[in-house]
């Protein structure tokens, strides 16, 4: 997974820094839509997928919340990171913030599914 610099800045704002991200690169980010048939529950990170993969091929790079070193889910605390409790790797800092940002920006502009009715 290679680092894109140009896709994300810090911004300085009073006493914190946040990561922002360029809304032109962004906006496709936004538009991804999963496959037909996929099941894989992207905000909890688990689910079914019918291409048989653990992770999802055409995910955008913006939206993979992962650490590219340990496979740590920023947006799930999920795996074991090789940092330890205090995220230390240059991913945690540079990048992880606004894509989780991101991520949640996408998880919640997309419709919600239903169950099915029993009967």
């Amino acid at each position: 997974m290679a680092s894109s610099p140009i896709a994300s800045w810090i911004v300085a704002s009073g006493r914190d820094a946040r990561c922002v991200m360029d809304e032109d690169v962004t906006h496709g980010a936004l538009g991804f839509v999963p496959c037909d048939g996929c099941d894989w529950d992207f905000e909890a990170g688990e689910g079914l997928a019918p291409c048989g993969r653990y992770f999802c091929p055409k995910l955008p790079e913006l939206l993979d919340v992962r650490c590219p070193t340990c496979l740590f889910n920023f947006a799930t605390g999920a795996s074991n990171s090789q940092c330890g409790e205090v995220h230390t790797c240059r991913f945690s800092h540079e990048q992880a913030p606004a894509r989780v940002e991101l991520f949640r920006r996408w998880v919640a502009s997309r419709p919600r599914k239903t169950p099915a009715a029993a009967g």
